[in-house]
């Protein structure tokens, strides 16, 4: 049970579902032949696992990538440009289904995180939330901070979890071992972020994330 989750924004919270529709038009998660990088990872290993891709699991959108999602799109009714776009990432993340939904959390890669921190602090939501986690003072020795990357929405939505050793809060009512700010994203622009308060006392968090 969680006793407290706040949502900070200027406009509302989107869910899953608006959130999938507004990426529809996000050029930022669209991959083609020359794309590298993580994102290229997992269209590598999502084909190979529905047996479109033989090749290497590289980061690099060659030859063999582009052939192998053209195939995949002709199969299932897509235009076959060998473009990933974000219809032929909800087609992948549909055909993979709950083996993808259920780790849709990772954790993010050093540069990942050099970037996050870059991405939080050159914009006002981030400041924001930055500005409300030392407010509840979970910042010390003590206390790691992850981020994490939501892969389900392409990497529109992050997290940032801050663990404590001793308990933090804005009230002294009660105390929380662990804060988790959800950020959501369209296209490159932070529109609002989610405070999740944790404490042992109260039970798990609403879901699990990677060590």
């Amino acid at each position: 049970m969680i006793l407290n989750t706040d949502t900070q924004n200027t406009n509302k919270f989107y869910s899953p579902k608006v959130l999938k529709e507004k990426q529809m038009n996000a050029t930022s998660t669209v991959l083609k032949e020359g794309s590298r990088g993580q994102e290229v990872v997992k269209l590598q290993e999502g084909l190979k696992k529905l047996n479109f891709y033989a090749g290497a699991i590289d980061g690099i959108f060659g030859a063999a990538t582009k052939d192998a999602v053209i195939r995949f799109q002709r199969s299932h009714g897509l235009v076959a440009d060998g473009i990933v776009g974000a219809k032929t990432w909800s087609k992948l993340n549909e055909l993979l289904g709950n083996n993808m939904s259920k780790n849709k959390w990772r954790k993010m890669t050093p540069q990942q995180e050099v970037d996050e921190i870059k991405s939080l602090i050159n914009s006002r939501m981030g400041v924001a939330a930055l500005n409300q986690v030392a407010l509840e003072n979970f910042i010390g020795f003590d206390c790691t901070r992850r981020f994490y990357i939501n892969d389900e929405f392409g990497g529109f939505q992050t997290l940032m979890r801050i663990k404590c050793s001793t308990p933090r809060g804005a009230s002294s009512a009660i105390g929380y071992h662990e804060i988790r700010v959800t950020f959501n994203r369209f296209e490159s622009n932070i529109e609002n972020f989610e405070i999740e308060r944790v404490s042992e006392e109260t039970g798990a968090p609403k879901f699990e994330l990677p060590e």
